[in-house]
């Protein structure tokens, strides 16, 4: 009998796309696996595919900048509210499928202070919650004071909290002691596949990119403390390298449109929600992916790079250091300032495509033999016993 067998969980996801999204699809896979019945609340207009053992429900629903309607809202400042209000009218249908659950397990929350009533609505089903905190520093623009409060309570609210890296377990405060546990990010091999495979040269030339420069990319949500501003400074001194941008701007990108054009035809940018196989492409064109996050957990873009045979170069940040090996896997920063970001650009340039290609591929290793999923999802498993006994 599988581990999970007559078990029932309710995952929620608030999103339905991005890079949570993402993880939150391979592990319900791998739960549903392993026996577990598992129901997956997530937004109305989600981006899932068929997952297998999984019935999705589309609980929230959101006023986002596609439409018509969504763009005026937004552009008299009241997308927050909105999608604010339609969150809480959706808590009644989410604590109804958590009373038909043995356990439920979210995904974090947009911001602490909205996670709150959403905990109290899932508590009042009497069912144990937990919840995996996939960063442990702030983007919001609330106060210190409101968001430490916010802590506290999901604190108090949940049974167990997961967190990524050993490096946000020691840096939980102290509410939290005694109920959290490590379960490290899941490998993205499987979420790199489903894009259109693309050789290096067709790659290139589709996006306009010269065939023997070295290449290094930018990948995902494009905020400003992911270190663009600090690799366009790196770039104005690694001048052998282009530099290949991709994913929607949330801020970073706007940030430094008058820095890139300024680096002229050395840059590549491919702006917006992109699918897989556009993924797949940036990813193959590129020699080495750069993660300069000033402040960092651990990051799905870096096992994506990984699922891509694609080294990584990081800052010295966080819980990225765990699943890095520098010289391996590829290179860490000496520290976090763009004039170091220069070295390692220009170490990835001096050592050659083959040399990336083999540290591109010891990471795909590497995340195959430390973060494959079926581990990842008995090790949750574990959790939610525990939360239930």
């Amino acid at each position: 009998m599988s581990p999970g067998s007559g078990r029932r969980l309710l995952m929620i996801e608030q999103g339905g796309r991005g890079g949570v999204a993402d993880y939150t699809g391979e592990l319900v896979a791998a739960l549903a696996a392993e026996g577990w019945q598992v129901t997956l609340a997530t937004a109305a207009d989600h981006r899932y595919g068929t997952i297998d053992g999984v019935a999705i429900e589309g609980v929230f629903h959101y006023t986002r900048g596609d439409s018509r309607l969504g763009r005026e809202v937004r552009e008299r400042g009241l997308g927050r509210v909105a999608n604010g209000l339609r969150f809480l009218a959706a808590l009644p249908r989410l604590a109804w499928l958590a009373s038909r659950a043995d356990v439920v397990h979210t995904q974090g929350w947009e911001t602490p202070q909205i996670g709150v009533p959403a905990l109290l609505a899932l508590r009042a089903s009497g069912r144990p919650v937990v919840q995996t905190t996939h960063g442990m520093f702030d983007r919001a623009t609330t106060s210190r004071g409101a968001r430490q409060l916010a802590r506290r309570l999901t604190a108090r609210l949940t049974d167990r909290t997961i967190v990524h890296t050993q490096a946000d377990l020691e840096g939980l405060p102290a509410d939290f002691a005694g109920r959290a546990v490590v379960i490290p990010h899941g490998e993205y091999g499987g979420l790199a596949s489903s894009g259109r495979a693309s050789d290096r040269g067709r790659a290139r030339e589709a996006l306009g990119l010269p065939p023997g420069a070295p290449v290094t990319l930018m990948f995902g949500q494009l905020r400003p403390d992911k270190g663009l501003d600090d690799l366009v400074a790196a770039l104005r001194n690694a001048t052998a390298t282009w530099l290949l941008v991709g994913g929607q701007d949330l801020g970073g990108l706007a940030e430094v449109r008058t820095e890139l054009q300024a680096l002229g035809d050395r840059v590549v940018v491919r702006e917006g929600f992109l699918d897989m196989d556009e993924v797949a492409q940036l990813f193959a064109a590129a020699d080495t992916v750069a993660l300069p996050y000033r402040e960092a957990s651990q990051s799905g873009v870096l096992l994506l790079a990984y699922g891509f045979s694609r080294p990584v170069i990081i800052y010295p940040s966080g819980g990225m250091l765990e699943a890095v090996v520098d010289g391996e896997t590829g290179w860490v920063c000496a520290e976090p300032t763009p004039a170091a970001l220069t070295d390692a650009l220009v170490a990835a340039s001096a050592v050659g495509p083959a040399e990336a290609r083999r540290r591109g591929e010891r990471g795909h290793e590497l995340a195959d033999e430390r973060y494959a999923w079926p581990a990842i999802a008995r090790r949750t498993a574990e959790v939610y016993e525990q939360a239930m006994r």
